[in-house]
């Protein structure tokens, strides 16, 4: 175990040493739906960049008087590789793609569907990890905000759906499809 926190040390040491800077930014679009999702980069040099996205899942149908019938929670973890294509020389910035790996744990409770006659509990969980491609670009001010705006697609070659109940619903059918999409608007700060 020494061995192991030594080599990691010297790693993230010896990265530290060329990085040029760090940031933090928030998702605007995920934020507007009642959601987290949190960004940190860390610029390896001026073309660039490992990014960090963990979103929480934590979406709600209410009824008409306020209380929840459904809801979904988890999170989603992505570590991604950035690679601008810049012609104005500023640093990690202007367009880029990226790389990016993708982990999803989320589960439902309260989930139910019309089976043709009844309600019927229709609760799923889903692990999934997948890989994709984001295009997107990113611009920062000289006081330190930062903006960036992206999309992108994914393959899960994991989608494990297990169904809670025995109904298997459209909704667990739908998160079933291996495809996945990525987007963002984020607002952050450069340090």
């Amino acid at each position: 175990m020494k061995k192991i926190m030594l080599v990691a040390g010297l790693l993230f040491g010896i990265t530290t040493m060329n990085a040029q800077s760090y940031e933090v930014s928030l998702g605007l679009g995920a934020l507007s739906a009642g959601q987290l999702k949190l960004e940190g980069m860390y610029h390896l040099d001026e073309k660039q960049t490992f990014n960090l996205e963990l979103r929480a899942i934590n979406n709600s149908l209410e009824s008409e008087d306020g209380s929840i019938l459904a809801s979904a929670g988890g999170f989603a973890l992505s570590p991604e590789y950035m690679v601008y294509f810049n012609s104005s020389n500023d640093d990690n910035e202007g367009m880029y793609v990226g790389s990016y790996l993708r982990f999803k744990s989320m589960s439902t409770q309260g989930w139910e569907e019309f089976d043709g006659v009844y309600f019927v509990p229709a609760n799923f969980s889903q692990l999934a990890l997948g890989a994709g491609l984001n295009l997107g670009w990113h611009g920062a001010l000289d006081n330190g905000l930062t903006y960036r705006i992206y999309a992108g697609a994914g393959y899960n070659f994991v989608n494990a759906i297990s169904h809670t109940d025995s109904y298997e619903s459209a909704l667990s059918l739908l998160y079933g499809v291996p495809f996945h999409v990525r987007s963002g608007i984020n607002i952050g700060y450069r340090f």
